[in-house]
C-alpha cells in the first residue's frame, strides 16, 4: 500500500486541490495521512469536516507546529505501522498530472531505489530546478547556491542542467518525492532538528553513506505552486528557518569548518540586506540578522 503524506499550514484550499489531483490520477491502493500543523486559520477543522467520511484519508490536527521534518516523521511512522510499503511525501501546493504517481512507483520498484522524484513544472511553464547530479564543492556552493550566481550566469546555466531521461542523482527537492519505507527506516527518517529547509540535503547525505540510490524520473510530471504555505521566499520567518537549517547541515553533515560557514552566513546577510528595500519593517530584518548570528555560533 502507498502512504501519502501531506502537511497543511493555513492553505487548506491548496491541500484540497492536491488531494483532488491524487484522486483523479491514481487508482492504486493508498491512504492519505493529512497533518494540519496548528494552522491559526482553523484549516484543521475545515479539513477534518470535509474528509470526515472519507476512509482513505486520516486528518491529524497537531496542537503545535511541528515543521517539515517532525511533521512528516509523525505521519510516516503511522504509515509504517499500518503496513505501507512506500510513501509519497508531498507539499500541499503540488498538483499531480496523470500517471505521475504510477510512473514514480514503477521507477522505484524497477530500479530498486530508495527515493524517486518527478519533473516539477511551475505555473509559468518552466521546469523547476529540483535535482542535483552531484554534491557541490565549497566553491560551487559559494558561487551557484547564493546570489553570487547572478555574476556567473553562463556557467550557472551549465551547472543547472536538468537531465531529459531517468538517472541516478545526488539530491531531489522536498516538494514531492516517493520513498521506500523499509530503506527509509534504516536511515532513521528525517532529521528532527530541522524545522524547514535542507531536509533533502540531509536525506541525500544519509542515503549516500548507506549506498542507497536516489532517482530522477522526468516522465512523471507535477505542477508546483511554489511557496504558498509559508508566505514566499522573502518571508522573515522562512529566512530565519533556512539560516538555522543551512548552518546545521553544513556543520554536521558536510563537516565544514567555522570559517567556511561564516563565509556563507555573510553572503546570506548581504542577500537579506539587498532585499530589505522590499520590506517595510526593518526592525524584523535586524532581528533576523541576530538570529542568523546566533545559529552560526551554535556548536554542532
Amino acid at each position: 500500500m502507498l502512504g501519502i503524506i501531506i502537511i497543511n499550514y493555513n492553505t487548506y484550499e491548496k491541500t484540497v486541490d492536491c488531494i483532488n489531483s491524487i484522486k483523479n490520477t491514481y487508482d492504486g491502493d493508498y491512504r492519505i495521512y493529512l497533518l494540519d500543523n496548528a494552522s491559526p486559520n482553523k484549516s484543521g477543522e475545515i479539513l477534518r469536516e470535509k474528509y470526515n467520511d472519507d476512509s482513505s484519508i486520516e486528518v491529524i490536527c497537531s496542537n503545535d507546529n511541528l515543521g517539515y521534518a517532525r511533521g512528516n516523521n509523525l505521519c510516516i511512522r503511522k504509515a509504517v505501522d499500518e503496513g505501507c510499503d512506500y510513501a509519497l511525501i508531498s507539499n500541499n501546493d503540488i498538483v499531480y498530472k496523470p500517471h505521475a504517481i504510477d510512473k514514480m512507483l514503477y521507477e522505484i520498484k524497477n530500479e530498486e531505489a530508495f527515493l524517486v522524484g518527478p519533473k516539477v513544472m511551475l505555473p509559468n511553464g518552466n521546469v523547476q530546478k529540483t535535482i542535483k547530479t552531484k554534491a557541490p564543492s565549497f566553491i560551487e556552493y559559494f558561487i551557484y547556491e547564493t546570489y553570487i550566481r547572478n555574476l556567473f550566469k553562463n556557467s550557472y546555466k551549465a551547472y543547472n542542467v536538468i537531465p531529459d531521461s531517468a538517472t541516478d542523482v545526488y539530491w531531489i527537492a522536498g516538494c514531492t518525492f516517493l520513498v521506500d519505507l523499509k530503506l527509509f527506516k534504516t536511515i532513521d527518517y528525517f532529521d528532527d532538528y530541522t524545522f524547514l529547509y535542507f531536509e533533502e540535503y540531509i536525506l541525500s547525505e544519509k542515503a549516500k553513506k548507506c549506498d542507497l540510490r536516489i532517482r530522477y524520473c522526468p516522465d512523471a510530471e507535477v505542477l508546483h505552486y511554489h511557496g504558498f504555505s509559508m508566505g514566499g521566499a522573502l518571508n522573515i520567518f522562512t529566512r530565519s528557518a533556512n539560516w538555522r537549517s543551512e548552518i546545521y547541515f553544513l556543520r554536521k553533515y558536510w563537516h565544514w569548518n567555522k570559517f567556511m560557514c561564516w563565509v556563507i552566513w555573510k553572503i546570506r546577510v548581504l542577500e537579506v540586506a539587498f532585499n530589505a528595500r522590499k520590506e517595510a519593517d526593518c526592525r524584523k530584518l535586524l532581528d533576523q540578522y541576530k538570529e542568523g548570528k546566533k545559529y552560526l555560533k551554535t556548536s554542532i
